[in-house]
């Protein structure tokens, strides 16, 4: 009996994100969260989310695989992502379904056909890529590619509140020109500083990209981090959901200071204002398989 697995990240929000040749744009920023996926042979146990439904029908749909196998496969899901905070746990879990279908079926289904299914349902992350990628959420384009990698660790600040994706992308506000020409400025930075190796230029540059964003959703927290993690070896970058309330302090443990950084975090940033604080590492994105024959 065939059974396949699939673990997909989710993400502390996007490195960047804006408008590049009038195209919206972004690059999550993956992290070791994971979506599972699990797909066996036999009659489903639990109902889908409406989200995974929609998955499942397309490719049933747009790959002609017979309606009646659908009673056939049983499809289980579990995430360690926390929802509508920015972190992709939507993505998450339809581009594993995706994956997973394809596994299972034999469609030999790209990464690229996985992000372009995923944008037919809603706007998405780019996290079933496993290099880093200049991405159009919207339609599915990549818009550049980024040779380098970038592997960190990152404080993760849960903050409260919740951001359905949908909604937002319904009401997220023009850019105008002069942010626009900022935003080219902050990708040429992030470009660089992957190039060179260069936290403290990633950060700057996740850094400007937030704060280009708080116009769309405001993150009142966003410049008392920054100033934390200026002042306690964070790079100066901070990574956010610009779609949701997470917030990440990018550092690498030797220049880190977590302990003054902690103790005066909790000075300014009120306990009812959040609801968690992790530790996680940044990853190379891409949807891990296992099959069992």
């Amino acid at each position: 009996m065939r059974t396949v697995t699939v673990k997909s990240p989710g993400s502390c929000g996007e490195f960047i994100q804006g408008i590049y040749q009038e195209q919206p744009c972004l690059v999550s920023c993956p992290i070791d969260l994971y979506s599972n996926i699990r797909i066996v042979e036999g009659p489903a146990t639990r109902m889908l989310d409406t989200k995974a439904v929609q998955m499942l029908d397309l490719i049933f749909s747009e790959y002609s695989i017979p309606r009646e196998e659908k009673h056939h496969i049983n499809i289980q899901m579990s995430s360690e992502i926390p929802i509508e905070k920015g972190m992709a746990s939507s993505t998450a879990d339809i581009a594993g379904i995706a994956r997973g279908l394809s596994a299972y079926y034999d469609l030999g289904l790209s990464d690229k056909t996985i992000a372009e299914l995923c944008v037919f349902i809603e706007p998405t992350d780019n996290i079933m890529f496993e290099r880093l990628n200049l991405f159009n959420h919207v339609c599915g384009d990549v818009l550049m590619n980024f040779e380098a990698q970038l592997e960190a660790q990152i404080l993760i600040v849960e903050f409260k509140g919740a951001v359905n994706t949908m909604n937002f992308h319904r009401q997220q506000d023009g850019y105008t020109r002069e942010e626009v020409d900022r935003f080219e400025a902050v990708l040429n930075l992030f470009k660089q500083g992957l190039r060179d190796k260069n936290l403290d230029a990633i950060g700057r540059a996740c850094t400007e990209s937030a704060r280009l964003n708080q116009k769309i959703l405001y993150k009142p927290h966003l410049e008392a981090l920054a100033a934390l993690s200026e002042a306690f070896g964070g790079h100066g970058g901070i990574i956010t959901g610009h779609s949701g309330t997470v917030i990440g302090v990018l550092y690498s443990e030797e220049a880190f200071d977590y302990t003054a950084f902690m103790q005066r975090f909790l000075d300014v940033v009120p306990k009812q204002d959040y609801d968690a604080l992790f530790l996680k590492n940044i990853i190379p994105g891409g949807l891990r398989v296992s099959i069992e024959n």
